[in-house]
């Protein structure tokens, strides 16, 4: 339905002997309920509207239109997001692949072996004190004082908490209660003969300690049992490791001491990233995503600005059905303004849209970085273009509101003639995006509407 205001302007002067007589007709309806006002000369100007409120809302999908927005939509998202979250800073830049900081792809000396020993299945490990004032072992893997970062050689982590070698199988000879076995001269002697080891380690994550040997030591019968009891018995024994049970303890600490060193310089080497850390400033899955996409290293906001140009140019091309402006559809074909053209007359449209995003996936709106583009076209009884409007564009993030407006001057429209307003609307059906790729995107449009000035002078 199409409301409308007319405003017909009239100064009638008469002039007669007696001097002049002016006429003022303000504010009177006409038979077919348009209410008119007189009040100067020369001056025509009316003003329609149709609008339309969609209760459900109207859903407009996403339109697959290659031309449009593809590059510029890519380069913004590299620039705005990707080099946000993951600076160069975050990165080491090499050939023939760039790297995250800190990882053995950046460096081998962060190429850490697996965790030996969860906490949960070694109490050992999980109860494990450090010397001094330190209360928690996790805190020397992270205490970078010795731990300076050499580019030319190695890390030095002199201050290791040894928490992982807890879990190793232990050489100690397990003495029976009131019995006793103690290291001299770094030989085990025990009062008893034939023991096992007091610990023959946890339960691994890898194919280290918890060793099951067929023979854990060699024992020898000796008289010098000094310091192991008061008195010291006259006979003891003395305990020597079987080479292939000191090879699996040797194993088994070289393992967690490498890994504790490795973990400790991978902790400091991300200390240093970006000034305060790489876990402030950047994120793992992100940076991934730059190293995936080495096109995005050259990118720039200067060059995002100009590919979005370029899109902005191909969709407004004033050329009928010219550029990318062919990749928009009609919002409602039951939303238009008809009118018929009158002399001398200009006019200005405005279009208004209120909308709420809708996409698929599991994504917010924020990381949809993309717009919804709006605009009217003004055709004639054949459906041919004589006017088209600039392109709005809108961010396509939770509800928004379009208003906007274009001009049409004096004699680009025949008077006499018969010419329909629409409004045209372009959304990406989908964006090339590393992880979004799936995402479909769609409208819900709550209302739209036209206001049309038209002026005759």
């Amino acid at each position: 339905m199409v409301k409308r205001i007319r405003k017909q302007l009239l100064l009638i002067a008469l002039s007669l002997s007696a001097g002049f007589i002016i006429f003022s007709i303000n504010n009177f309806v006409a038979a077919d309920n348009t209410t008119r006002s007189l009040q100067y000369l020369p001056h025509d100007e009316v003003v329609d509207s149709v609008n339309k409120k969609y209760e459900p809302a109207l859903i407009k999908q996403g339109i697959s239109c290659e031309a449009a927005f593809e590059d510029a939509t890519r380069c913004f998202y590299c620039v705005q997001t990707l080099k946000s979250a993951c600076p160069d800073c975050c990165l080491s830049f090499k050939s023939p692949k760039n790297a995250i900081r800190c990882t053995k792809e950046d460096d081998a000396r962060f190429d850490c072996p697996a965790l030996a020993y969860a906490t949960d299945s070694c109490p050992l490990v999980a109860d494990c004190k450090c010397p001094a004032t330190v209360t928690q072992c996790s805190d020397k893997l992270n205490d970078c004082r010795d731990c300076p970062d050499s580019k030319s050689g190695s890390w030095v982590c002199s201050n290791l908490p040894h928490c992982q070698e807890l879990g190793c199988p232990s050489a100690k000879p397990k003495a029976s209660i009131g019995k006793n076995c103690v290291l001299k001269d770094n030989q085990w002697i025990c009062e008893e003969n034939n023991l096992s080891p007091e610990f023959t380690g946890c339960k691994s994550n890898v194919s280290i300690g918890n060793c099951q040997v067929s023979q854990y030591y060699v024992t020898t019968l000796i008289s010098d049992c000094q310091g192991l009891t008061s008195p010291p018995p006259s006979q003891c024994y003395q305990y020597l490791l079987t080479p292939e049970y000191q090879n699996c303890i040797n194993t088994c600490q070289a393992y967690t001491n490498n890994w504790e060193k490795c973990t400790k310089s991978v902790n400091c080497c991300n200390q240093k990233v970006c000034g305060t850390g790489f876990t402030d400033n950047c994120a793992v899955n992100l940076c991934q995503e730059r190293i995936d996409w080495p096109e995005c290293d050259n990118l720039t906001l200067p060059t995002c600005i100009n590919l979005q140009q370029e899109a902005l140019a191909c969709l407004s091309n004033p050329n009928p059905g010219g550029g990318c402006g062919s990749c928009f559809e009609e919002i409602d074909p039951n939303l238009y303004y008809k009118f018929v053209a009158r002399s001398r007359e200009t006019s200005v449209i405005f279009w208004q849209v209120l909308a709420e995003t809708e996409f698929s996936g599991t994504v917010s709106a924020k990381d949809i970085p993309t717009y919804f583009f709006t605009m009217v076209k003004i055709t004639d009884t054949n459906g041919r273009e004589v006017h088209r409007s600039v392109i709005h564009q809108k961010s396509f993030q939770g509800s928004f509101s379009i208003f906007s407006a274009t001009a049409v001057d004096a004699g680009t429209l025949q008077q006499g003639e018969t010419y329909t307003v629409r409004l045209y609307y372009f959304l990406p059906e989908k964006l090339l995006i590393p992880g979004l790729e799936n995402v479909k995107l769609s409208a819900q449009i709550k209302s739209a509407g036209l206001i049309v000035t038209r002026t005759r002078n």
